[in-house]
């Protein structure tokens, strides 16, 4: 096996197996001994049709609402909330698993060794059993170019392998065929998609029949097993695609789809890469060893290099050539009641599954979401005009297959939240930034912008203090106290909102200015203006931290997962070492947030990596990153919520990304922290805002290369160890700094 990591034992459940990918499709394996479980996924298999939930609330209402809230009459304010802004039906339908593949074999002896693990240089997944007899082998992968999940299992047992092979969906089966040398379940899911789900046995030396519903495979020494599912959400001809797909595959053979596999795979995954010293030492020890070791430094810089390397296959495997962005579960999934409908929460979650995509090498696999937000656009403007009586486009905490912008949900905390729509819009400005194709945001990115403007300049509620603020809105998902007692979340005012709204207002303004449409957008940039200029600024309280809320109220949980008021030290750029007061308060709000307990779930603990990789605190960023590890993370590398939540995966890359370099304006910093254990490595292919590639080298903390690589002439200020350097680099230009390595 290349460079990846394994286990010496199989799976105990779903969530601990091992997961391949393709983008559209997925596949985790199990590992079992004697029966192999394979969970196969589509991305765009999720239950039930599209919903027109939105219930009309409207200006009036809306009135009402802030009326109460600005007499301090919190609770009343929440309960009409919670009748009138609501989405009917309150929830979407949940993302399902495809089927599940059962092997089940017939004896092979006694285990005396056992391996499975991932293969990150290859972009496959593999077992390796060996009994007193004879051994096994199993490898699986998911390619792209073939559309197929690919299977190939060989032994040298002297008979060689017997086993049957069945799909099942319980308690979603509908119509399942079988002949030849395949089988399929195919149906309708609820009033949604349909689905075609084929499995099909391809070159072996072995006996193949069906029987029951079974393929059933005798004494064969190896055998190529493929599976294909396609649903019709991107059309009948997309459907109607699998049984011709699954055909060429077997035709073309396990070999040959391998090797295109590992050629296209390749390319993505070899674009960027981070090194560090004594890999080698580590890397024969099994996952779950080194995660129960991950307080010894060196193991921690190796666990960070992995779980590093891994999200990028994660990211790959769940977000390249496909309609549909990875969800809260990358696509991945077991269960068909599976926790907060395995969709895509915009609140943040969504969000941290991307912030590292371009710094990565993989602004590839941006595309799906570009996707998402504009199947949301026009039911938001419907959203917008129904529930707010505003024009433009706003979607709220949570979204699914279809763009759906409703409210969501019962609970008051999180649904009530018009900012959904605005945040992944800012997303796309910054991803906008690396490459900065002028087509694309002309076309794609401030189209969208420009709805968002349009929204919030008819929502802000204008007091009389000529103040414009947000509301009725949350602070996701935190509830405060006011001085009466009155315990609520709906308020008017949050920091976060206006955060996002200010960077949404600049973004736009800045991208009309530097990417001209051609186009009259006089009249909304004049708006985008306005906003900013009234607008209330991001505010510090008594004890120096950043309120949450525009008054001072006493937070019910004073450690709450959610960190929301600090959306603009990260991911946006609001707060910074520029704004040395709001920097400041940013730390304590940290502080204290830790202090009552906080980050206790995998993904708040990535962000809060993330923050301190901003705030340059190694102490407390190598701190989080060891929690992180200890535990957040299964033995299969998956972030655990708990339950299994990929964004924890992909937020902390972007946390050691952040600590490695960071653009802001003109500034390029490099070795910003160095992270435990990773006091000696190498980084070539990252990728920073303004077409700009940057590769270095560093050596016991001590950096001692630089190359720069630029898509346009430009002049940056470099910046490392002390150090600061203006340098010019030419168009298509690349640049090599000597002299790196002498400085004290």
């Amino acid at each position: 096996m290349g460079k990846g990591f394994y286990l010496t034992h199989e799976a105990k459940s779903w969530e601990q197996g091992l997961p391949v990918g393709n983008g559209r499709q997925g596949a985790v394996l199990l590992g079992g001994v004697q029966q192999e479980q394979i969970v196969l996924n589509e991305e765009s298999l999720w239950y039930g049709g599209k919903r027109e939930r939105a219930v009309e609330a409207g200006k009036e209402k809306l009135e009402k609402v802030r009326e109460l809230l600005e007499k301090g009459e919190a609770s009343k304010a929440q309960t009409l909330c919670s009748r009138w802004f609501v989405g009917n039906p309150r929830y979407t339908n949940p993302y399902h698993p495809a089927a599940e593949a059962v092997l089940t074999f017939e004896p092979f002896g006694k285990v005396k060794e056992y391996f499975r693990g991932i293969d990150l240089e290859k972009g496959e997944a593999g077992v390796k059993i060996c009994f007193d007899n004879c051994k096994t082998v199993r490898e699986i992968f998911s390619s792209v170019k073939y559309q197929a999940t690919a299977l190939r299992m060989e032994t040298d047992k002297e008979q060689g392998m017997s086993f049957s092979l069945g799909l099942n969906r319980r308690p979603f089966e509908e119509n399942a065929e079988a002949e030849d040398r395949e089988i399929s379940l195919n149906g309708h899911s609820g009033d949604g998609v349909c689905y075609d789900i084929r499995c099909r046995v391809g070159k072996t030396d072995g006996r193949v029949c069906i029987e029951g519903g079974y393929l059933l495979v005798e004494n064969a020494s190896y055998v190529e097993i493929f599976f294909c599912v396609r649903t019709d959400y991107e059309g009948e001809k997309s459907l109607g695609a699998c049984g011709r797909l699954l055909q060429e595959a077997a035709k073309a053979g396990f070999e040959e789809i391998k090797k295109a596999h590992i050629e296209e795979y390749g390319k993505l995954y070899n674009s960027m890469k981070l090194e560090i010293e004594g890999e080698e030492e580590l890397e024969k020890t099994p996952a779950d060893e080194l995660l129960k070791r991950c307080e010894e430094p060196k193991v921690q810089g190796y666990l960070t290099w992995l779980m590093f390397s891994y999200a990028r296959y994660l990211l790959i495997s769940s977000s390249y050539g496909c309609a549909l962005p990875a969800n809260l579960q990358g696509i991945w999934n077991g269960s068909f009641t599976p926790p907060w409908e395995s969709g895509y929460t915009i609140n943040i979650n969504l969000q941290m599954n991307y912030w590292m995509a371009d710094k990565a090498g993989l602004g590839v696999c941006y595309e799906p979401f570009f996707n998402l937000i504009e199947k949301m656009l026009p039911n938001g403007r419907k959203t917008a005009k129904k529930v707010y009586a505003c024009r433009g486009f706003v979607a709220h905490h949570n979204t699914n297959l279809w763009g759906d912008t409703d409210i969501t949900g019962l609970w008051l905390p999180a649904f009530l939240w018009p900012m959904g729509g605005a945040w992944m819009a800012n997303q796309l400005y910054h991803h906008s930034e690396f490459e900065e194709n002028k087509k694309e945001i002309r076309e794609r990115v401030l189209p969208v912008m420009k709805e968002c403007i349009l929204f919030f300049y008819d929502y802000l509620y204008r007091k009389s203090d000529k103040m414009w603020i947000s509301g009725p809105t949350v602070s996701p998902e935190n509830t405060y106290r006011l001085l009466d007692g009155q315990e609520a979340s709906v308020a008017m005012g949050v920091a976060m909102d206006h955060q996002i709204i200010r960077e949404l207002a600049e973004n736009y303004l800045e991208g009309c200015r530097k990417y001209s449409t051609g186009l009259p957008e006089y009249e909304t940039e004049k708006m985008a203006q306005e906003i900013l200029e009234h607008l209330p600024p991001t505010k510090i309280g008594k004890s120096g931290r950043i309120l949450e809320w525009q008054e001072e109220y006493e937070e019910v949980e004073k450690g709450h997962r959610h960190i929301s008021h600090l959306y603009g030290l990260h991911p946006g750029r609001e707060i910074s070492e520029d704004t040395p007061a709001l920097f400041e308060a940013a730390k304590r709000t940290l502080e204290y947030r830790l202090e009552h307990g906080g980050g206790h779930t995998g993904w708040s603990k990535a962000w809060i990596m993330c923050f301190y990789a901003r705030l340059k605190d190694k102490k407390k960023f190598d701190e989080q990153m060891r929690q992180f590890l200890a535990n957040s993370v299964d033995e299969n590398l998956w972030d655990i919520h708990p339950p299994f939540q990929i964004d924890g995966n992909f937020g902390m890359a972007e946390a050691v990304l952040e600590a490695l370099a960071s653009r802001r304006g003109d500034v390029v910093e490099l070795l910003r922290i160095i992270p435990e254990g990773m006091e000696t490595g190498m980084v070539t292919g990252l990728c920073l805002e303004g077409r700009l590639k940057v590769d270095f080298a560093w050596k016991c903390g001590k950096l001692t290369k630089i190359s720069l690589s630029s898509g346009k002439t430009q002049t940056i200020e470099l910046r490392y160890c002390g150090i600061r350097r203006s340098v010019t680099l030419l168009e298509n230009s690349r640049l090599e700094l000597e002299g790196v390595e002498n400085y004290e």
